[in-house]
Order: structure tokens, then C-alpha cells, then sequence
């Protein structure tokens, strides 16, 4: 078998996927899934792969109904949560603040992380889905 030139196998490595990666968006605890003092804020963990250590130096959009809400600089949360900067692999702890303007009781929402690494190579968007209740429960 012929081996494959140096150009052939980079292509072949960015065709597999070789860029950033976020994995198992989740609640931080099984049993709760918003803060105590304010339902509105989201406990969330996303593991997250980076082959090029760059990850740190990028931004992490949070979203809802695919739409980004606000950004926050990933070299704050990786320094927050002791993690290496050049780490190429993790979990990532997040507080997501919903701007609930337009929802309702009841609905169903899906929330979402979207990264982009220091060489500006965006990774998957990692989703989950959420119920919206306010109020007391029956």
C-alpha cells in the first residue's frame, strides 16, 4: 500500500472532524437543574476537546432557540475553573442566565454552547432541551 502525502493526510484529518469539539451539554446536578435563588439561571457542564490547546483563548456564545444571548471570553472560565489553558480536553462549568422576554409556562426551550478556538475554528453547537416552569408546581 502506498502511503499518503502530507497534504492528503491534513485533509483527510479536517475532513474527520480534527477541530474543536463540545460533548454532553447537562445539567451540573441530576437532582437540579437551576440555581435555588434564581430559577432562571441554568447549572450547566460541556465537555469540550481541542486538539490545538487553543480553546482558552476563544469565546463561548450562549444560546437559546438558536439564537446567541451573550458571549463570554473562555480564558475567564478556564482560569475560574482551574483549567490549563492549553488543556486539549475537559469539562467546562457554566451559569446560563435565560432572557425569558419571550416565553411561556410550559414551553419547551432548547438551550445551546457554541465555541470558537484561538485559530477562530468553531466547534459543534451542543444542545439540550428544557421546560419552562415558573411558579409553584401542582
Amino acid at each position: 500500500m502506498k502511503p499518503l502525502p502530507p497534504l492528503a493526510l491534513f485533509a483527510f484529518s479536517v475532513a474527520c472532524g480534527g477541530g474543536p469539539h463540545l460533548s454532553n451539554l447537562r445539567c451540573r446536578d441530576a437532582s437540579r437543574c437551576t440555581d435555588v435563588e434564581d430559577p432562571l439561571k441554568l447549572l450547566l457542564a460541556v465537555d469540550f476537546q481541542d486538539e490545538s490547546k487553543t480553546l482558552s483563548a476563544g469565546a463561548l456564545e450562549l444560546r437559546l432557540g438558536g439564537q446567541t444571548q451573550r458571549a463570554i471570553a473562555l480564558a475567564d472560565a478556564f482560569a475560574a475553573q482551574g483549567i490549563a489553558k492549553d488543556a486539549t480536553r475537559g469539562t467546562l462549568t457554566i451559569d446560563d442566565d435565560l432572557v425569558l422576554n419571550q416565553l411561556q409556562n410550559g414551553q419547551e426551550v432548547t438551550v445551546s454552547l457554541l465555541a470558537t478556538n484561538g485559530r477562530r475554528e468553531q466547534t459543534n453547537e451542543a444542545d439540550a432541551k428544557f421546560t419552562v416552569r415558573l411558579g409553584a408546581g401542582p
